[in-house]
């Protein structure tokens, strides 16, 4: 289960503190900054919880935590930040589908990305086949057109999509000194 409520607080060079109620003392915690597992299983002896893990510091970051009643590892739910969008459509009658897709501000001509066939569902849907270029975020259109059995194509408005990449989540290195015994803690 996805918790909502979940307090963070920066404490610097990299670092926040994340605190929570879990709503069961026995329940696992899973903990995913931009979609990669971080911290996990975590469980505490209450149901207060609180953690301590480094984070992006060039950028936004996306903060998931997990709490389940056993150690079964759940899923992200940003597997894939924002660069592989679900494109949906109501099912008309149709011999095909075609899907178009152009990157606003490279000035790129609008190219066929795909063709479905139709299927007997209400409201059709696929994820997008391919990543989209999201570096610093980037706007992109789609537009879904349907074809009839002579091949006329209709006309349907273009539908804008922004794609933003996430940073990759930082790594902590911690060493020991052995002259001194004294551990350093560095974040890359």
């Amino acid at each position: 289960m996805l918790v909502e409520n979940v307090l963070v607080r920066p404490l610097g060079n990299g670092m926040v503190s994340l605190n929570w109620t879990s709503e069961n003392v026995a329940a696992w915690s899973w903990i995913f900054v931009n979609g990669k597992l971080l911290v996990g299983p975590y469980m505490a002896e209450t149901k207060n919880r609180s953690v301590t893990i480094p984070v992006p510091t060039d950028g936004t970051f996306l903060v998931e935590v997990h709490d389940f009643e056993d150690e079964t590892v759940p899923d992200s739910i940003e597997q894939h930040p924002l660069v592989k969008p679900r494109i949906s459509w109501n099912r008309v009658e149709a011999a095909v589908y075609r899907i178009y897709h152009t990157i606003f501000d490279t000035g790129s001509i609008e190219s066929l990305l795909l063709e479905v066939p139709p299927i007997g569902m209400e409201r059709m849907e696929i994820d997008c086949p391919v990543s989209l270029e999201g570096r610093n975020g980037r706007w992109h259109s789609f537009r879904v057109e349907t074809v009839d059995r002579f091949g006329n194509e209709s006309i349907n408005e273009i539908v804008p999509y922004f794609a933003v990449d996430l940073p990759p989540s930082p790594e902590l290195i911690v060493s020991r000194d052995t002259k001194t015994g004294l551990l350093s803690f560095r974040i890359l």
